[in-house]
């Protein structure tokens, strides 16, 4: 009996050994964590990245630090983030745009499934298409009647043609077979800026911004992307509503890692991330910059990945688009 006991106790070591293990390679050291971000301070991809990193070291124990990267449409920050170490401590916070890119299926120097390692959605934001009080148009269909009298008339401001804004409105115009001059942009700021001064008559603007602006009597708002109607803007129809089906078109910002990081560091983050995104606190700061809080897993992340991946090639092939 006394020799059962001592095996049975081996065993129980050699169990709880097997168990602590993966919880031991989930903590992360004194090196800082650094969230690369592909786009410049101040934007909407920043403000999530401080706000994580914020809340996200005191329960990692570590400094958690931010590294905005902008340019080449994203690529600059992605490549960094590949030739990183795969140890946890390097994110990239990236949106749709990751999806975008693998859809041209341009020269990219990643492979945009392989190198990567999904770790969760963070957020979602439908548009809203807003036109100036000056063109004179208060519904979709009133904007496709003028469309289709006046081709060429109206202007519509995008930003670039690797941007959901651009190939969004792109596949409207094929779906709604409209004329309507696309006016490129650096940066949603200014194509608003414009939007609101009449120098462009059309612009997709985040809902939760654009709505402000319709509010103040300052632009109309014609149609959200949003599958059905979005709580900030309950009284602007979808586009589905409006008379197309299958438009639907809705942003999003994501974590991803270097492909080969431990599968118990990703879970470990994608568990912080999730906690900190269902914060009602956070979920209302997020609200005030028309973001919607959207935890996921790291599989429910790839699927989505995958998906708009296939869905812009579609939109690309329909429309015809080049990348910039």
């Amino acid at each position: 009996m006394r020799v059962l006991r001592v095996v049975m106790s081996w065993l129980l070591c050699g169990a709880t050994a097997v168990f602590v293990a993966p919880l031991g390679a989930a903590e992360f050291g004194s090196q800082p964590v650094r969230i690369v971000v592909p786009f410049g301070p101040g934007g909407g991809t920043d403000v999530v990245a401080r706000l994580l990193a914020e809340r996200l070291a005191p329960v990692l124990g570590t400094q958690v630090l931010v590294d905005n990267r902008p340019g080449g449409n994203s690529v600059i920050a992605t490549r960094v983030v590949t030739g990183a170490a795969a140890d946890g401590h390097t994110l990239l916070l990236t949106t749709d745009i990751h999806a975008i890119n693998a859809a041209y299926a341009a020269n990219l120097p990643y492979d945009t499934l392989r190198d990567f390692a999904p770790v969760a959605q963070l957020t979602t934001s439908p548009l809203l298409l807003l036109a100036h009080p000056s063109a004179g148009v208060h519904s979709m269909a009133e904007l496709v009647a003028l469309a289709k009298a006046q081709p060429g008339r109206l202007s519509f401001g995008s930003l670039g043609t690797s941007s959901p804004h651009y190939l969004g409105f792109a596949w409207f115009k094929k779906l709604a077979g409209i004329d309507v001059i696309d006016v490129p942009y650096k940066g949603g700021g200014q194509a608003l800026v414009d939007l609101l001064g009449g120098q462009v008559q059309l612009s997709f603007v985040v809902a939760g911004n654009g709505i402000k602006h319709a509010k103040a009597g300052k632009a109309v708002a014609l149609a959200i992307t949003s599958p059905a109607r979005h709580a900030v803007a309950p009284d602007v129809p979808t586009f589905a509503e409006s008379g197309w089906p299958e438009f639907a078109l809705v942003n999003w910002y994501a974590l991803l890692a270097p492909a080969g990081t431990p599968a118990p560091l990703i879970a470990r983050v994608a568990a912080e991330v999730g906690t900190i995104l269902r914060d009602r606190a956070v979920i209302d700061k997020l609200a005030a910059t028309g973001l919607d809080a959207a935890p996921s897993t790291p599989a429910e992340l790839d699927a989505l990945v995958r998906r708009d991946i296939d869905r812009y090639r579609r939109i690309i092939a329909l429309t015809g688009a080049k990348p910039e």
